[in-house]
C-alpha cells in the first residue's frame, strides 16, 4: 500500500457521534455542511487520485480503474478502516452519489433520511426517490456500501471487482 496522501484531510461533519444518535438539529446541521461541501470534496477526491495516477471518472475504464485503486489500496486493521480510510469513503460515496443521482436527475436526490429512528439509514445522506419500487422508503446509502465493501476487502473476502459500475447500473434500473 503505497497511497501519496499529499496534504488530504477528511471532511469534518460537525459532530462527534454517529448520526444516529445526533440530535435532528446536529444531524440536519450535518447533512447541510456535507451537501455544501460536496463539489469541493469531490474535488479533494479528484486531486488524491491523481496523486496516485488514477483519473476521476464515472463511466468505463475510469470507474473501473477508480475501483481497482480503492480495492488495492484500502487498509485497516482488526475489522475497521484505518480512520484516513473513512474520509476517502465518504469522498467516494459522493462521488458515485452524484453519478446515481444523474442516471435520473428528475427523480432521485440525496436527502437526510429521517424515516424512522430503527432504520439503518436514520439521519444519514441517501438517494431517494426511485420510482421502479413499490417501498416509498427505499433509498441507497452508498457511503454505507462503500465502507462495507472497504470491510471486507481487509477482511481478505471475495468482492466483486466491478462493484462502483453494478451499484450505479443496479440504482439506474430502479430509478
Amino acid at each position: 500500500m503505497s497511497v501519496n496522501w499529499g496534504g488530504y484531510a477528511p471532511f469534518d461533519p460537525g459532530v462527534t457521534r454517529p448520526l444516529h444518535e445526533a440530535t435532528k438539529r446536529e444531524a440536519r446541521s450535518a447533512f447541510q455542511r456535507l451537501m455544501a461541501a460536496k463539489d469541493e470534496r469531490v474535488a479533494v477526491l479528484r486531486q488524491l487520485l491523481e496523486r496516485n495516477g488514477v483519473a476521476l471518472s464515472s463511466e468505463g475504464d475510469g470507474l473501473h480503474a477508480l475501483n481497482n485503486w480503492f480495492r488495492s489500496e484500502v487498509e485497516g486493521a482488526t475489522g475497521r478502516l484505518l480512520p484516513i480510510w473513512y474520509g476517502v469513503v465518504n469522498d467516494l460515496a459522493l462521488f458515485l452519489g452524484d453519478a446515481i443521482v444523474a442516471t435520473s436527475p428528475e427523480n432521485l436526490k440525496w436527502v437526510m433520511f429521517d424515516k424512522g429512528s430503527r432504520d439503518i439509514a436514520f439521519q444519514r445522506h441517501v438517494i431517494m426517490g426511485f420510482s421502479g419500487v413499490a417501498n416509498p422508503k427505499y433509498n441507497v446509502d452508498i457511503d454505507r456500501l462503500v465502507a462495507t465493501y472497504g470491510h471486507r476487502i481487509i477482511a481478505g473476502e471475495q468482492v466483486a471487482t466491478e462493484a462502483f459500475a453494478t451499484w450505479i447500473a443496479a440504482a439506474a434500473s430502479k430509478a
